[in-house]
């Protein structure tokens, strides 16, 4: 005969594995919208029939013992979470560099609209239309005031635009900042729960370990991981105790229950370094913000100097493009207008050459402007021109004589003029140089803006493909609700009628 309660046994091990179904199923529907969940399933096996005899022998007998529970999985695919943050990285990366791209065009004023009066374009219309305007009679000061009034806007326009990157670059610097002390926090937060993960006793009375863990714990570390990918590269090993190694760009970032950290600092030469904490080393990254800030906080393209600046065109190369305007700009205006000689013709210094007025300065700390030191942020009108007023500008006050002004309207809107910076020169008029200033620029943020896209619809698949796996379904949440609640009933009938015929043969065949 089978022993008398082993139908009890199976019927009652039924329920408890399916009211804990039901239990997961409610946890499933509950945390659907929850950041980062996992959907969990109960993993059930038949119980294994035994004996204690040394003897080989039919098990027939014991069979049918019931269903024994043995833990709670996750349905998650780790080679859709590697993919997924691969190309979140690089979308990442793509993605900061578009936004600091664009701060830029903003910063230029005119970067998306040429045509707008307040950027440099406009001020060059200005004083081509003053000086025409000049050109009509020039011995009055009123038109002369007028043209000294063009160029005090353009630098004015030049010292506002370097002062917008100046002030952009700073945000970034400080983005930059915080960024780092986020990657050091999360680090920190991943080698915690190794180490609580690692000393789960799941885990530890476990030997598959893989499958059962502690589900909640390893949720908060795969949010945190996600997050973590969009800063740098990530190579992940998963460790035998449930515990990882994560790498960024090559280097241990956190080792079980360790983690290094990064340190940012800004030079004297206003380049970013990103160095680990440990052992001093600069950071490689292949993709990330953390990448994307660097590149475009030091990138000065053609024109890289130091060991510090990258050969990628942000906000230092935009800067320096400016200075290359700036100092042209003076170049061209103060060897132009003639100082008026003794004898009623330019006057010449001891070599024979003629002598200029200078109509535009660097200035400097003491208030007095140097036309050998122009850039963006320091042009101003010349001391002399500024003191002596709107007159100075005039060749000669006694004769109506405009060719000098023809010649400076020429060269600063249809001469070609040689813009030389540290690495690159550009050859053609003010106006062309903008443009093609502006044209390198949108060009480079259509760039990164489609990389951008095509890297976010990729990482946006996998996601899709990983949520489809690991997120939670309420249709198929119901059915398996339906599923369990149908075999718990089954399960408590089988118990019900084991009890009946319990009964009678207990207490009705003994009474007859």
């Amino acid at each position: 005969m089978r022993p008398t309660f082993m139908g009890f046994e199976a019927a009652k091990s039924s329920i408890f594995s399916n009211q804990k179904s039901l239990d997961i199923v409610g946890n499933n529907l509950a945390n659907t919208n929850t950041p980062g969940y996992t959907r969990q399933r109960v993993a059930r096996a038949t119980v294994v029939t035994s004996t204690t005899s040394r003897l080989a022998g039919n098990r027939v007998g014991l069979a049918g013992q019931g269903v024994e529970t043995q833990g709670v999985s996750q349905t998650r695919d780790a080679f859709l979470d590697q993919r997924f943050r691969e190309e979140y990285s690089k979308a990442s990366y793509h993605g900061q560099t578009s936004g600091i791209l664009n701060t830029v065009q903003s910063a230029l004023g005119d970067g998306a609209d040429i045509t707008d009066e307040s950027g440099l374009y406009g001020a060059l219309t200005q004083i081509y239309e003053n000086l025409n305007s000049y050109i009509q009679e020039p011995t009055m000061e009123t038109q002369a005031n007028l043209v000294m009034s063009s160029f005090k806007n353009i630098a004015q326009v030049l010292q506002q635009m370097d002062d917008s990157l100046t002030n952009a670059a700073n945000q970034f610097t400080e983005d930059l900042h915080i960024d780092v002390a986020r990657v050091n926090d999360i680090a920190s937060q991943v080698a915690h729960l190794n180490k609580m993960i690692s000393e789960d006793s799941t885990i530890m009375s476990n030997g598959d370990s893989s499958y059962f863990g502690p589900n909640e714990l390893l949720d908060q570390r795969n949010l945190l991981l996600d997050e973590l990918a969009g800063y740098g590269d990530l190579t992940i090993k998963e460790m035998p105790n449930g515990s990882i190694n994560v790498d960024m760009g090559g280097h241990s970032l956190v080792d079980h229950d360790e983690s290094d950290a990064l340190d940012v600092r800004q030079n004297d030469d206003n380049t970013v370094t990103m160095k680990w904490r440990s052992d001093g080393e600069s950071i490689e990254m292949s993709n990330g913000t953390l990448l994307a800030s660097v590149h475009y906080l030091n990138g000065k393209g053609h024109n890289v100097e130091t060991s510090n600046d990258e050969p990628h065109q942000g906000i230092p190369y935009y800067r320096d493009q400016l200075d290359t305007f700036a100092s042209a700009l003076a170049q061209v205006a103060n060897n132009t207008i003639p100082v008026l000689g003794d004898d009623g013709e330019p006057a010449k210094d001891a070599d024979g050459k003629i002598i200029y007025k200078t109509l535009l300065g660097g200035k400097e700390q003491n208030g007095e402007t140097n036309p050998a030191n122009v850039t963006a942020d320091n042009i101003s009108i010349s001391t002399e021109w500024s003191t002596e007023g709107a007159g100075y500008f005039i060749y000669n006050k006694e004769e109506n004589i405009e060719d000098y002004a023809q010649q400076l309207a020429a060269q600063l809107t249809d001469t070609s003029f040689t813009f030389k910076s540290h690495g690159e020169s550009f050859e053609g008029t003010f106006a062309e140089f903008e443009v093609s200033m502006l044209g390198k620029l949108g060009t480079d943020i259509h760039f990164h803006q489609g990389r951008q896209e095509s890297y976010a619809q990729v990482a946006d698949t996998f996601l899709d493909q990983r949520d489809s796996i690991s997120g939670v379904n309420s249709d198929e949440e119901t059915a398996d609700m339906l599923m369990y609640q149908k075999s718990y009933e089954a399960a408590a009938r089988v118990m019900t009628v084991l009890d009946e015929l319990l009964d009678v043969v207990i207490n009705r065949m003994g009474s007859i």
